[in-house]
């Protein structure tokens, strides 16, 4: 006879064709013997079913399609796995207000969330269908594009969307929609900021002007400044061979300072090897720095932030090479109005993760793509002063972001 217990030890994906060919592909992947007779009988029963016209998948009818306990009824948060990730404090604050929080995802994460949770099939009818059987209290879809507008809408219950990302958001008929900053074109949204950016307040910055005019002979040549900031293991040499590029495209002065204070003067020994004219910051002895110097070196900790006031552009540390312990600042170098760089490591910290997402610092996956962004800001000054003043306005509306969504949702 045929074993039915087997369905608790496979994980089958849900069927889009035929429920005769879904039948055909369980045995040929599992390996499972179906008895000729009981085959011949639920292929004949398929048949019937679909001559008939019903809508009846064949996992719903072997039981496969049970959906997790707290599932049902559940304040139901659709999302991607990548945002989910960075969305911690975000869920957790949710599941403080209602105590009844699900999650669905669109794709598979690699690590499945302590919450009840379902993975939506990809079909949006059919995960269409799913969610009427879940019938949500209220739906909160959280970032995601608006190609699951159709899927919100067909949800009888309150659904709110936070941190839309187009228009076509306004499609779902949802209660509240939210936005991260007022720069994206996103029609009859409020606000709010990025609730998953997790700041709750902007410190003070101060600009020491003096420090900034040992580069007066810089600025006067109509030469650049590009500053490697807080700079972390394996980092420098990504550096180097960046500014090697952008001096052969135009000349200007690189920046440099390390984040740890110990790894100074080994970076420091290890840089000779780019016979690059450099002067350290702590043993400069005229009142500017020579226009034939290349490279700035900044051992101390103390002036690293000064500096933002006096560059073109920061590209930040700790985002270049994934070996970097230290964690990236974005938030220093915005507030000083510069536009800002990211590669690709640590796009998991809170803040760094929202501004990439809302689009408002340069970011890069690779070396090639961070020295285009680098190119285009050389290029064109003005293109450089748009993307650091959005960067402003877009940080200038997130302290405080998580307790305005959480008031909206209902």
């Amino acid at each position: 006879m045929w074993n039915l217990g087997y369905r608790k030890q496979y994980h089958v994906p849900l069927f889009h064709s035929s429920p005769l060919v879904c039948l055909r592909q369980i045995k040929a992947v599992h390996g499972i013997w179906i008895h000729p007779c009981i085959s011949g009988i639920l292929n004949q029963f398929l048949t019937v079913i679909q001559h008939a016209g019903h809508i009846m998948g064949l996992f719903d009818f072997l039981g496969f399609n049970k959906l997790p306990a707290g599932i049902i009824n559940s304040s139901l948060l659709i999302t991607d796995a990548a945002t989910l990730a960075r969305a911690g404090k975000f869920v957790d604050a949710l599941q403080a207000k209602f105590h009844n929080v699900a999650i669905a995802l669109i794709d598979t994460p690699a690590h499945l969330p302590a919450l009840p949770h379902l993975v939506l099939p990809e079909d949006v009818a059919t995960a269409t269908a799913r969610l009427q059987k879940i019938q949500p209290q209220r739906l909160i879809v959280l970032g995601v594009n608006a190609r699951y507008a159709a899927l919100a809408k067909a949800a009888d219950c309150p659904r709110f969307w936070i941190n839309a990302r187009d228009s076509d958001a306004a499609e779902a008929g949802c209660q509240i929609i939210t936005a991260s900053y007022g720069g994206l074109n996103t029609a009859n949204a409020q606000v709010t900021g990025d609730p998953l950016a997790e700041l709750e307040s902007l410190p003070q910055i101060t600009v020491d002007t003096e420090l900034c005019q040992r580069f007066k002979e810089q600025h006067e040549s109509g030469r650049w400044l590009g500053y490697f900031a807080a700079t972390g293991e394996n980092e420098e040499d990504i550096a180097y061979a960046l500014f090697s590029r952008a001096i052969r495209h135009k000349m200007g002065l690189m920046l440099l300072a390390p984040r740890d204070p110990a790894r100074c003067e080994p970076v420091y020994r290890e840089s000779i090897k780019y016979r690059l004219q450099t002067i350290r910051h702590q043993r400069l002895s005229t009142s500017f720095v020579p226009i034939k110097t290349r490279v700035y070196y900044v051992e101390q900790t103390q002036p690293l932030a000064a500096f933002y006031a006096c560059v073109d552009f920061v590209v930040a540390g700790a985002t270049l090479h994934a070996d970097a312990k230290n964690p990236p600042d974005i938030l220093t170098p915005i507030l000083h109005g510069k536009p800002v760089l990211v590669g690709a490591a640590h796009r998991k910290v809170p803040l760094l993760a929202a501004a990439v997402d809302a689009g408002v610092v340069l970011a890069g996956m690779d070396s090639e793509q961070i020295f285009a962004h680098i190119k285009a800001l050389l290029d064109d000054p003005d293109y450089g002063a748009n993307v650091a003043s959005r960067a402003r306005d877009w940080l200038n509306m997130q302290p405080g972001a998580l307790g305005r969504v959480l008031a909206l949702i209902k």
